[in-house]
């Protein structure tokens, strides 16, 4: 009887043993199913913002670097309006109408132009020799200093923005930075990646791709549609399936490969019409978004609050030029967020 149960004991032991592995190979294989680079689609808009809150620039291609995108000699949201004497930066949440001023760089001149065509043209050159530091105040009161452009450029934003003491600063990597992008475990349920971008202006980290996908199931609930570039992101994807950005654990472009890192929470500035500079007056997108994409109840809630999510932000892990049209490939992580 004794060594019947001895039998018994090692038959179920036995068991056990085969049913774990057979289970562990099968995982390992879904897993390395799971993190293989899948084409997910195309590149349809590339756009970046040198002075930010202001007027986007669209081109066909664009460098992926560590501090962001860059093409030519512009740099995304390389340039700061901030407030004179408090250092409080300025943006189209507040000022919507500087959605609309202009910024054109060529040969180390910078060109700001507001809708009325008034223009001011900066020598960057000489902007660094003067090298007026001033210290810009971003969002949780981070600081971060710049290069002051002048009197002439102030004169033209405060007029146009009917806003006293303006200023238009100038990132420079030799000056103090106190806001890197540090990333927090609280970002998503998976586990998030351990990262400290040092970034310009932007209000967090390097890079903010959207989808068309996603912007398509949002337009199916709204009574007037609504477009990417209200969302102000650096890469638009095509051809892929609504919120798959929330999946992604990493995306690559021809050589450039980003590493994604946040959902992207929006704020009331997607309200804001880049053509026009006004204010929606029903709150929309924002306010449908909060119907729908919050993010799910636990610690991403408490992280995240009432700021619904559209989109994902990334930061860089091997540099490379993109361009519109090329295949995205994404590798996944096990769920979304």
């Amino acid at each position: 009887m004794i060594l019947d149960d001895k039998r018994l004991l090692l038959a179920c032991i036995g068991g056990t043993v085969v049913t774990y592995n057979a289970f562990r190979i099968l995982k390992s294989l879904y897993d390395s199913q799971r993190t293989e680079w899948v084409p997910i689609g195309t590149v349809k808009h590339l756009w970046m913002y040198p002075i930010k809150s202001c007027k986007r620039k669209e081109v066909f291609s664009l460098h992926c670097g560590p501090l962001g995108v860059s093409f030519g000699e512009y740099q995304d949201r390389e340039f700061l309006v901030i407030n004179g004497t408090t250092g409080k930066f300025l943006t189209a949440r507040q000022f919507p109408k500087m959605i609309l001023i202009e910024s054109e760089m060529s040969d180390g001149v910078l060109t700001v132009t507001t809708p009325e065509g008034k223009s001011v043209r900066i020598e960057l050159a000489q902007v660094i020799a003067k090298r007026d530091v001033k210290r810009g105040i971003l969002h949780a009161n981070l600081k971060a200093d710049g290069l002051d452009c002048g009197d002439e450029v102030s004169e033209l934003i405060s007029a146009f923005l009917a806003e006293p003491d303006t200023r238009l600063i100038y990132y420079r990597p030799n000056l103090f930075n106190g806001r890197p992008c540090k990333t927090e475990q609280e970002w998503w349920n998976n586990p998030v990646p351990r990262r400290n971008d040092t970034v310009m202006y932007v209000d967090l980290a390097p890079y903010m791709i959207t989808t068309e996908g996603s912007l398509k199931a949002l337009n199916e609930q709204l009574d007037r549609p609504t477009t990417s570039l209200n969302f102000r992101g650096n890469i638009v994807v095509d051809q892929c399936a609504a919120w798959d950005e929330d999946k992604w654990a990493e995306i690559r472009i021809g050589d450039a490969h980003l590493e994604c890192f946040k959902p992207c929470t929006r704020c009331i500035l997607t309200t804001v019409d880049p053509e026009t500079g006004v204010k929606d007056p029903d709150m929309q997108p924002l306010k449908k978004l909060r119907e729908f994409r919050l993010a799910p109840e636990g610690k991403l809630r408490d992280a995240h609050g009432q700021s619904p999510i559209f989109g994902v932000n990334a930061g860089l892990l091997k540099p490379g030029y993109i361009h519109v049209g090329q295949t995205v490939y994404a590798k996944y992580k096990p769920s979304a967020y």
